[in-house]
């Protein structure tokens, strides 16, 4: 890394974190998207391993980083690609097949089935956060300097502001209109044609959740206050047990802090979604559990892929793929 002061480096740790946090966030998400629009394994494949390349756009932008610093990334991020691709994608497909199986039967998919769907979903969530490459990057984080925790900030700062100014310049019913778009849009592209009532159904969702945008910005905005006081306290000889408690919070904040109606809108969503599979038509049942059916295959041909990247077996570097029982006796 290039220093513009002479000075001796200070340990920096916290706020460059949280930016890397956002963008090695890509993988889950973009995989879901991506699903979305096509199942085609030609497609999906060279997208899903391309998307380190995006990560190390989006951690360049954050500074210029010495050799060192860049070794520390790609190892991290290596490991948690490898794990994700090996350890994840059989475990999407296998609920995406449990999913196609029930919603070609009418009547075979009750709200303790949807709730159990959820809970997959949410398991899911927690072993990626748990898994994810930024608790493996204190090393890195701690080698910035004062200036780079000051840039950050500023376009921490910059970013609020921008969000802010987005979501107060849609009145409720925009926001819910989009929402019911996009929701409609993503519908469409696994066979499933919204009809009039079918919209009615995740409209009534969308105008009955607990709005808890606001809260959330607040609630963001003292944490990242925490975050970049942490960042300040380099010298710490629990750095990373406190970076580590941090970031926990982070994925949790709603949840944690307003959990009647973070749960009213977890049981709300389990409603809608039983009302909206109870309307399905026996064409949109049979389409949508081909296509669901055929990305689980799409997504366990991906995971059979060998990646580029080799692991080393070290847990300090990343969560490791599980060893698989010898078929031997």
């Amino acid at each position: 890394m290039i220093l513009t002061s002479p000075q001796p480096r200070r340990h920096r740790p916290g706020a460059r974190t949280l930016a890397f946090a956002k963008c090695v966030a890509l993988p889950l998400a973009l995989t879901v998207l991506l699903g979305a629009c096509t199942n085609s394994k030609l497609v999906i494949s060279p997208l899903y391993n391309r998307l380190d390349d995006q990560m190390r756009k989006e951690f360049n932008k954050l500074g210029d980083f010495d050799d060192a610093q860049k070794a520390m990334f790609e190892v991290a991020v290596g490991t948690g690609h490898v794990w994700h691709r090996q350890s994840e994608l059989p475990r999407y497909a296998e609920l995406l097949k449990t999913i196609a199986s029930s919603l070609s039967v009418p009547g075979r998919t009750t709200p303790d089935v949807i709730a159990a769907w959820a809970e997959a979903v949410e398991a899911r969530a927690v072993a990626a956060r748990e898994c994810h490459p930024v608790n493996f990057l204190f090393d890195l984080t701690r080698s910035l300097s004062d200036d780079e925790i000051d840039f950050i900030e500023r376009r921490f700062a910059r970013e609020r502001v921008k969000n802010r100014e987005k979501y107060e310049s849609r009145t409720r019913e925009e926001r819910i209109t989009n929402r019911l778009d996009n929701i409609d849009k993503w519908a469409r592209r696994i066979g499933i044609e919204f009809d009039a009532q079918q919209r009615a159904i995740v409209r009534s969702g969308l105008e009955d959740q607990v709005s808890l945008r606001r809260e959330y910005f607040q609630l963001s905005d003292r944490w990242k206050k925490t975050l970049f006081q942490n960042a300040r306290e380099q010298d710490a000889p629990d750095y990373d047990e406190r970076m580590q408690a941090h970031f926990a919070e982070l994925w949790t904040l709603l949840e944690n802090a307003h959990p009647d109606e973070w749960q009213s809108n977890r049981d709300l969503w389990r409603r809608v979604s039983a009302r909206l599979e109870q309307s399905l038509t026996a064409e949109q049942r049979l389409k949508a559990s081909a296509w669901l059916s055929k990305m689980a295959n799409t997504l366990v041909a991906i995971s059979k892929d060998e990646p580029s990247f080799k692991v080393v077996a070290d847990p300090r570097l990343g969560c490791l793929v599980p060893v698989q029982p010898s078929d031997e006796a």
